[in-house]
């Protein structure tokens, strides 16, 4: 890989003309995706680094190949939701995170800070709520944004200034795909949702219905709410019985799929850009984690820890290294 350089154009700050293009990290998924891409890495010492080094690896990847004028990254903040008090079991079957995982968040966080890049997390409310609240407020400042997820939910938040970034898939995701794929707009995503449930969130919806039904019906119907006020004009008996039964089921899915975009959080474009990596601090960080590639990106005169180092290469010479540490 050739060194990662050019970050920076003048003063603190990456300096732009024309149009901004803004990218917004669901942290929560990245790393998540960091930590079962790679499934086993440590460093000597023994601490987990494979969601660290996915999670930054996947990070470069943005700034390299996408070239973003501003970057954040968005997380949850652990504790209850308005969606957890609204229903219970909302998220309830997902499972605790695993150990090693938990011990690498922080010190993602501590490369994110290295990075420079700003992230956002409020106790209360969801990475997706924050992410969107941002996202249209950015949009409003003229930047084109970008979300990075894989997750379908957020397709709502997609309008002519902001789309959706699939990583995994590297794909661009706009209101005709998501039109495509729902047979509504992206505003409406909540409607299609509010039948199929999610059962990655545990949202209910109506138990046997799927993407294509759900599109089927709502385009018979006009709306969601005209398919709860008249479902006798639903045609199959067995569709029609299955949406009576679940009304409450309906209602209570849409609101818990709905993106909040009022989050109380406030963002200036400016405070966004993209900076120049903190050297020494991400040079000291690729050293511990053992990240020998990822050190050969960091730029010549990158002030980084110095000391005697040498090479070990042979299981003899590791084991003595390790009796006299």
């Amino acid at each position: 890989m050739a060194p990662l350089r050019n970050l920076k154009a003048g003063g603190n700050a990456f300096c732009y003309n024309g149009q901004m293009d803004f990218y917004l990290i669901d942290g929560n998924s990245y790393f998540y995706r960091a930590y079962h891409a790679i499934k086993v890495l440590s460093n000597s010492k023994g601490f987990p680094t494979n969601a660290i080094y996915g999670f930054t690896t996947m990070l470069l990847k943005i700034i390299r190949e996408k070239k973003p004028d501003a970057l954040a990254i968005t997380f949850d903040s652990p504790g209850p939701t308005e969606r957890h008090r609204l229903y219970e079991a909302y998220k309830a079957q997902r499972p605790a995170p695993p150990p090693d995982l938990i011990a690498q968040i922080p010190r993602i966080k501590e490369v994110i800070r290295a990075f420079r890049v700003p992230t956002f997390e409020m106790q209360g409310y969801e990475a997706d709520d924050i992410i969107c609240t941002i996202a249209r407020q950015a949009a409003g400042q003229g930047a084109n944004v970008f979300i990075v997820t894989g997750d379908k939910d957020m397709m709502q938040a997609v309008d002519d200034r902001v789309k959706i970034y699939d990583p995994m898939k590297d794909i661009i995701i706009g209101r005709e795909q998501v039109m495509e794929r729902f047979g509504v707009s992206p505003e409406r995503v909540p409607e299609v949702m509010a039948l199929t449930g999610d059962a990655v969130d545990n949202i209910p919806g109506v138990k046997g219905i799927g993407e294509k039904t759900a599109k089927e019906l709502l385009l018979e119907a006009g709306s969601l709410d005209e398919l709860i006020a008249h479902p006798e004009k639903i045609k199959k008996e067995r569709l029609r019985k299955m949406v009576l039964e679940s009304i409450q089921d309906i209602h209570l899915s849409r609101t818990l799929a709905t993106i909040d975009v009022n989050v109380p959080v406030s963002v200036e474009l400016q405070d966004l850009n993209v900076q120049e990596p903190d050297w020494p601090a991400l040079t000291a960080l690729f050293l511990e984690f053992e990240f020998k590639t990822l050190l050969k990106l960091v730029p010549s005169g990158g002030q980084g820890p110095r000391g005697d180092y040498f090479t070990i290469t042979s299981r003899e010479e590791l084991l003595g290294f390790l009796r006299g540490a």
